[in-house]
């Protein structure tokens, strides 16, 4: 993860988010989108940067004491270089300390090194979304991580390492 630099997204960087969301979806936000998700409200969405450009990104939805990870993408590049590791340990941190107890997603139930990564997290699977991605068939995983906000967890997340 050397070299990475984690900051929020802007308007600029949507460009370069597309670019990814498209290498690595099936069905990818159009760019309207994406515009739309990072001007909406309860929203929280960061970019991983590294040598100048744009490796990933993450968005949340924030409702009371959840998260919700709309989602989560690395450059194909950069895949398994800890990009994804570093963006949600840096998210969970920032919501944890603003009174987020509980984090959900979904995750094709396909993209088995996406799960793998989540139990990393805590993440544990609560259910399954028949057909959730229309545009590949698949099933959605919907994986819940509970208390990110309190002492056991932060140590947890201290001892998370590079993918």
């Amino acid at each position: 993860m050397t070299g990475l630099v984690i900051s929020e997204l802007a308007r600029a960087d949507l460009h370069a988010i597309h670019v990814i969301e498209v290498a690595q979806f099936d069905d990818p936000w159009s760019p309207r989108v994406l515009r739309d998700e990072l001007a909406a409200p309860n929203r929280r969405y960061t970019k991983a940067v590294r040598d100048g450009g744009v490796v990933g990104y993450l968005g949340l939805m924030l409702v009371d004491a959840e998260a919700h990870v709309n989602t989560i993408a690395t450059a194909p590049a950069a895949e398994g270089t800890g990009v994804a590791t570093a963006l949600l340990a840096e998210a969970i941190c920032a919501i944890a300390s603003t009174g987020t107890r509980d984090v959900t997603l979904e995750v094709a139930s396909r993209n088995l090194r996406a799960q793998r990564l989540y139990m990393r997290f805590g993440f544990a699977p609560v259910g399954l979304r028949r057909g959730y991605y229309p545009h590949s068939g698949d099933d959605a995983v919907v994986m819940w991580v509970r208390d990110v906000d309190t002492p056991s967890y932060a140590a947890k997340l201290a001892s998370i390492g590079p993918a």
